[in-house]
């Protein structure tokens, strides 16, 4: 009897335990993947762009190097040519229709002067080869426009993510003057110059996916990554005067592939009214076109007795970011 008792509880046991191990826990139900109802509607936005222009390799250094005693290593010192945030702006419209589908074409524009000031001693020489000692002022004149035209397709995937896929084309004219002047240490004579201006145009697909998340009363956040490739030509010419007595001229261009990158990181807040519905949008914005820039540095190089003045070639990236914020409206219409 004892026996048919503790077999009864193991087998009471070994049943609650297999009942525990295979119950299933809260079951996941996917959701539902769709595209809007059908509407034609407007849409325009105006933004208020703050942006800093970027550049590498040799567009983003001015050298000065203090020439030491004879015997003693002499010591280069590379001055980053930080640029200033300076205004732009972004125009755009847009034309809704079918179940989520829209033509966007949009503008951006940005243009801003900026300068640093570098005092250079006797025993300095700055921008390779120094016409003298004096105070030198590096002033660099960035401009970008892109203008974009996307066809995009609205996608909801459940209550609260949707995602608009976009592609199109682009067409991208950046555009850099530096120049480089100088004053001997009087203030009053005039040392040279050195002016130089790289430009490229391009035009290409682009093709990129706007992701938001909509926390509900008209809050939301979103992500929009993008990329294109832009065909075109780049293009460098200038004068140093500084090197030279006579003055030293440089020019160059080439077709080239030019890939580019951005992303934005931001905020909206929709308010519904009548008429449609306002939309205030804020964030963060980067883009980077790589390899865009052509110039030419100029060198000294002894020879024998005498110093031969001449010109090598290179490149840099140019790239934006900064705050944005903007307004935009869509409406529908019969």
């Amino acid at each position: 009897m004892l026996n048919l008792k503790k077999t009864a509880v193991a087998v009471l046991a070994l049943g609650s335990s297999a009942a525990f191990a295979g119950t299933m826990g809260p079951v996941c139900t996917a959701g539902n993947v769709t595209v809007p109802c059908e509407r034609n509607a407007w849409e325009f936005g105006i933004y208020a762009l703050y942006l800093k222009a970027h550049y590498n390799n040799d567009f983003s250094w001015v050298a000065a190097t203090t020439v030491a005693p004879a015997g003693l290593p002499s010591t280069t010192t590379f001055v980053d040519t930080d640029m200033d945030a300076g205004w732009g702006f972004r125009l755009e419209a847009a034309y809704h229709f079918l179940t989520g589908n829209d033509l966007n074409l949009n503008w951006t524009h940005f243009s801003h002067d900026s300068d640093e000031t570098f005092l250079v001693g006797a025993d300095t020489v700055f921008f390779d080869p120094l016409a003298g000692a004096g105070t030198y002022t590096f002033d660099a004149d960035p401009r970008w426009d892109a203008v974009n035209l996307e066809f995009g397709q609205h996608v909801d995937f459940g209550e609260f993510k949707n995602i608009r896929f976009h592609g199109g084309v682009q067409y991208a004219r950046i555009r850099t003057n530096t120049t480089i002047t100088g004053v001997d240490t009087t203030g009053v004579a005039f040392l040279g110059s050195a002016y130089q201006t790289a430009r490229f145009n391009g035009f290409g697909p682009r093709a990129g996916a706007d992701m938001s998340f909509d926390w509900g009363n008209g809050i939301g956040i979103y992500a929009k990554p993008a990329a294109a490739v832009l065909v075109g030509r780049t293009k460098f010419s200038g004068i140093d005067t500084l090197s030279t007595a006579t003055g030293l001229s440089v020019y160059g261009d080439r077709d080239t592939i030019v890939p580019e990158v951005e992303a934005k990181l931001g905020i909206t807040y929709t308010y519904a009214m009548a008429q449609g519905d306002l939309m205030l949008d804020a964030g963060w914005m980067w883009v980077n076109y790589f390899n865009a820039l052509d110039g030419a540095a100029t060198i000294s190089v002894p020879v024998g007795a005498t110093t031969v003045t001449g010109s090598v070639p290179g490149e840099s990236d140019f790239g934006v970011s900064g705050p944005y914020i903007g307004l935009k409206w869509i409406g529908s219409v019969v």
